[in-house]
């Protein structure tokens, strides 16, 4: 039997009451790439601190999913995956004294 699952979309919960919802995979990071730099297509700032607790990240992956095997086929579309970690944010804020 072979089966194959295709990354339909994936649905973003930042924790912080931001969600987004990318197309596809998403995009890797590149080899060499800048890790300050932006996401081209599915990123997300934090514009607070988690303080002295985290935000809770969550992906919900959506899957087709087609099969083959013992003379048959089929599809499962719509099939989801869901994971999620624990992240602190942290800031760093500048205070200006003195004119």
């Amino acid at each position: 039997m072979t089966a194959t699952a295709t990354p339909v979309s994936v649905a973003w919960d930042f924790g912080d009451g931001s969600t987004t919802t990318c197309a596809g995979p998403g995009t890797p990071f590149p080899t060499g790439g800048d890790p300050e730099a932006s996401s081209p297509d599915c990123g997300h700032t934090y514009t607070h601190s988690s303080g002295s607790g985290t935000y809770t990240v969550r992906a919900t992956i959506t899957w087709n999913v087609t099969w083959a095997g013992a003379g048959q086929v089929g599809a499962f579309n719509g099939m989801t995956t869901t994971a999620s970690e624990q992240v602190v944010v942290q800031q760093s804020q500048a205070l200006i004294t003195g004119g």
